[in-house]
């Protein structure tokens, strides 16, 4: 309860007992004359209080007639305001104890509430430190299905790698063909009997061969054996084989009774009559200048100068072996070359030509024929006299393979 509802309180209180001590007949329309108490009344602090015990002063002092008189006339003037200050006194205190057992009543209640509130904030602090426990206990089923899953996976990689053993224990009795012909196939490469021919063969667990692929040798060495057909009515001509070691190109020229001489940083291990070999590099000839009609460069120059073959590196050692050759063909001499072709690259085996490249390969010759060899898939290719068409190919990343290679006839420049 604020201020101005105490004071209206007392206001009322004080008209109550106006009320009750008017005089009957003397009533006049109570609704229209309201007193209103004085504020100063309730705010002086210095206000005599006057109850009922003053009454006593009348009875023992004014015993005679005069002063019983004047009792008479004292009565009349004081007993309704002394009445009228008791009801009002009494009424005030027991509005004052009112206000203050509610005053009690709401302090004991705010004390509750507070303990309610402070007992609230507590519970809400353990739901707030449950949520969490919570939360950390779903990690934690969360990791042990996960390690549970992991578990697993161990067990089967477990029973997987028995398998592969047992596997391999019944393969061993099994891969004596296989282990055979990789036998072979190392023997032949030590011996130099290995040759890089056209089909590639390949080898199953159970040893059974099949075919693996086809490179590009499947029309180089004809496009050079017709090459010299169409450039010589007669095999009574000086050839010299570049990089003869791995390929057959040699021996069969022997055969189809050309001089042949053949070179190579690596040893051949087969020999004819009309074959010579010469153990060297190329770009470090012992060979006597102008003294070959024919030079033939089957897929060499793209590995020279960079240590595939065991060869010494150096930037534009393919260039500079083509400087050679041009110094050992005869003035009239002709330059049979194939190399791979395509979008331009270098692997650690070869060099993959485009246009500009190969034009700087054989800047001291000319061209006379140019065609091109197109894979179209593992096993075939197609020749071809579009340039562009087999400029879009691209090497195979896995094993290096050329997507397309130039076959080309060269004539020295005459200066």
């Amino acid at each position: 309860m604020d201020y101005e509802k105490i004071l209206e309180r007392i206001n009322d209180v004080y008209q109550q007992s106006v009320r009750f001590d008017r005089p009957a007949g003397n009533e006049e329309n109570e609704s229209s004359k309201t007193i209103n108490l004085p504020h100063q009344l309730i705010n002086n602090s210095y206000v005599t209080e006057i109850d009922g015990n003053y009454l006593l002063f009348f009875n023992k002092i004014y015993t005679n007639t005069i002063r019983k008189w004047l009792k008479n006339i004292l009565k009349k003037i004081a007993w309704p305001i002394l009445k009228r200050q008791v009801y009002f006194n009494s009424a005030v205190r027991q509005l004052l104890y009112n206000l203050i057992q509610k005053s009690d009543e709401y302090s004991t209640s705010d004390k509750e509430v507070n303990k309610k509130f402070s007992q609230l904030e507590q519970k809400v602090e353990q739901l707030s430190q449950l949520e969490q426990k919570v939360e950390q206990l779903s990690h934690l089923e969360q990791k042990i299905e996960q390690l549970s899953q992991l578990e697993q996976k161990i067990e089967q990689l477990s029973q997987l790698e028995q398998k592969i053993e047992q596997i391999s224990t019944e393969l061993e009795g099994d891969s004596s063909v296989t282990n055979q012909a990789s036998s072979n196939e190392e023997s032949k490469i030590a011996s130099g009997l290995w040759f890089n021919e056209p089909t590639i063969v390949g080898y199953n667990e159970n040893g059974e061969a099949y075919w693996a692929g086809t490179n590009e040798r499947i029309f180089e060495k004809t496009f050079v054996l017709q090459s010299l057909a169409r450039l010589y009515e007669s095999s009574s001509i000086t050839v010299l084989d570049v990089g003869a070691a791995e390929s057959l190109l040699s021996y069969e020229l022997a055969s189809f009774n050309y001089s042949v001489t053949a070179i190579d940083i690596r040893p051949i291990a087969l020999f004819h009559p009309n074959l010579k070999f010469v153990k060297t590099d190329i770009c470090n000839p012992v060979l006597a200048p102008a003294s070959f009609d024919c030079v033939i460069a089957l897929s060499t120059l793209e590995h020279i100068g960079l240590g595939w073959y065991g060869d010494k590196t150096g930037e534009n050692y393919d260039v500079k072996a083509v400087q050679q050759i041009s110094l050992l063909l005869k003035p009239e001499g002709s330059f049979i070359l194939t190399v791979p072709y395509g979008k331009k690259a270098l692997t650690p085996v070869h060099r993959i030509y485009n246009q500009e490249s190969l034009q700087k390969l054989i800047q001291d010759f000319r061209i006379v024929q140019i065609s091109y060899g197109v894979r179209k898939d593992d096993f075939t290719w197609v020749i071809t006299e579009n340039e562009l068409e087999a400029s879009e190919k691209e090497h195979n990343p896995d094993n290096y393979l050329p997507g397309a290679v130039a076959m080309l006839v060269c004539k020295k420049n005459l200066v």
